[in-house]
């Protein structure tokens, strides 16, 4: 009969764990007869073994009835573990994606890995706590489930703190709060099953996870604040009028006008709303007047004072929008519209002045939904009445335009309720005008009256010079009729 080496089962430790040595090796560690068994098995050992036997096996601190293994208790631990790990992990990734695949800028994509890269040590963290509530394998897994409740408590406590700047109602709330006390008693509990203290080089670990955090943070803020403030958009808005002809066989005048549009600068805009403006001037004149009068009410109406102009009034010839809401134009585009302006030849102006204007959104600010925004709404329209809810007889009928809008970081979009950007354009006896808001929806899916500041989306209107031409200088277009080019 061949001799077997002998078998020694040392005292329980602290968490009920049983060392093995056959032979004055450790052989492994077991939790129950179970797992001394499969030990034993694994050396060469018979299933059957009697480990009753004291001629095989000696027992130190405790017989083979001592096996202060809690099971329930450490499942629930490694269960409590794992579960708020992964949580967190999930929630990086939500955060993380949109920007890390779609952000317009270099930082906020860098802001959006840095996410999914804490959600990544999440996930190897849940891995290590399974081992280190478990027989410890890997040396440093108490580190690792160290390092992801701190990262867990540093980004959920980041969350809770942008969010406490508005306080909106949003449904990620009820993961942020859970995930954060989760996090705290995490590290409550590793603090008390001593994790810390397999920690190599302690005070270097502390200093990279501090300088970890302040380089995120960093890229965050230049990202979300500096960058998109650093640079201001340029856009160039002009109206020209080309060479009028004469029709050759009615007693119209048609004026070309054009309008061109221009993004020299670097930063890339969405267009909201535009709009251009032909006038008619008609006026009265005095060959007698000595001295300026009306002066006053000229400058109550931003208008230039003349000596020998009476009462000026003004006539919407012709006006329309430019560039379809929800374009956008990036560094270096031009758009360039023709109109054709027909006047009759007898009409009783003096001037004939055109204008543009153009109100823009920077896209760094944020993104439109352009399929949705593309799509024209009436206010005349019963359906789609609700827009300001404005009633018909207090608002001029207009055209709108209506999409969600995402901030250019999605931790914002998370922390914040839904904003939507509305754009209109109405016509009225006067002329015509256009306008956008952005803000939260109410209650009843009309856009509310917090409407957010110009300056947080980088709202701008770049409007073109007046151009003014005589309307005499047209009649003179007898002469060079629309048919003879």
């Amino acid at each position: 009969m061949t001799k077997r080496p002998m078998v020694v089962v040392q005292p329980p430790d602290s968490r009920g764990l049983r060392q093995v040595d056959i032979g004055g090796e450790a052989a492994g560690r077991a939790w129950s007869p179970r797992g001394l068994r499969r030990i034993l098995s694994r050396a060469g050992f018979p299933e059957d073994m009697d480990i009753e036997d004291r001629a095989a096996i000696r027992w130190r601190e405790g017989d083979s009835s001592v096996w202060p293994d809690r099971k329930g208790r450490r499942y629930g631990t490694v269960a409590f573990m794992t579960a708020g790990l992964l949580g967190c992990a999930a929630l990086l990734a939500v955060v993380g994606m949109p920007d890390a695949f779609g952000a317009l800028t270099f930082a906020g994509r860098v802001s959006g890995f840095l996410f999914i890269l804490a959600g990544v040590v999440e996930v190897a963290a849940a891995a290590a706590a399974i081992d280190f509530w478990g027989k410890r394998h890997v040396k440093y897994s108490g580190s690792l489930v160290v390092l992801g409740a701190l990262v867990a408590l540093a980004t959920n406590s980041l969350f809770l703190l942008v969010w406490f700047q508005e306080q909106e109602s949003t449904h990620y709330l009820q993961a942020f709060v859970p995930l954060w006390c989760w996090s705290m008693a995490a590290l409550w509990l590793l603090y008390r099953h001593h994790a810390w203290e397999k920690i190599p080089h302690p005070k270097g670990f502390a200093v990279g996870v501090t300088v970890s955090a302040l380089l995120a943070a960093s890229n965050l803020a230049y990202s979300a604040v500096y960058q998109p403030y650093a640079e201001q958009p340029l856009l160039i808005v002009k109206a020209t009028f080309g060479k009028p002809r004469s029709d050759p066989k009615r007693p119209v005048v048609y004026l070309p006008l054009t309008i061109r549009v221009e993004n020299p600068g670097t930063v890339p805009v969405y267009v909201l709303a535009s709009a251009h403006w032909t006038h008619g001037r008609s006026a009265t004149f005095t060959a007698r007047d000595t001295k300026l009068k009306d002066w006053k009410e000229d400058l109550e109406w931003d208008e230039d004072t003349e000596l020998h102009v009476g009462s000026t009034g003004f006539t919407v010839l012709h006006t329309g929008s430019i560039v379809a809401p929800g374009s956008w134009l990036d560094q270096g585009d031009v758009i360039t519209e023709e109109r054709i302006v027909e006047l009759p030849k007898d009409a009783p102006y003096d001037v004939i002045q055109a204008a543009a204007e153009l109100q823009i959104m920077r896209k760094d600010r944020g993104k439109i939904d352009e399929v949705a925004f593309s799509s024209p709404h009436y206010s005349w329209s019963k359906e789609e009445r609700k827009y300001f809810g404005c009633a018909a007889e207090i608002c001029d009928d207009h055209i709108f335009y209506r999409a969600r809008l995402r901030h250019n970081n999605n931790l914002i979009n998370v922390t914040r309720k839904p904003r939507y950007v509305t754009s209109y354009r109405a016509v009225n006896a006067d002329g015509s005008y256009f306008g956008a808001h952005i803000g939260p929806l109410n209650s009843r899916g009309e856009l509310s009256g917090d409407e957010e500041p110009s300056e947080r989306y980088g709202v701008m209107s770049y409007p073109s010079g007046t151009v003014t031409v005589p309307f005499a200088t047209l009649l003179n277009a007898q002469d060079r009729p629309a048919s003879g080019d």
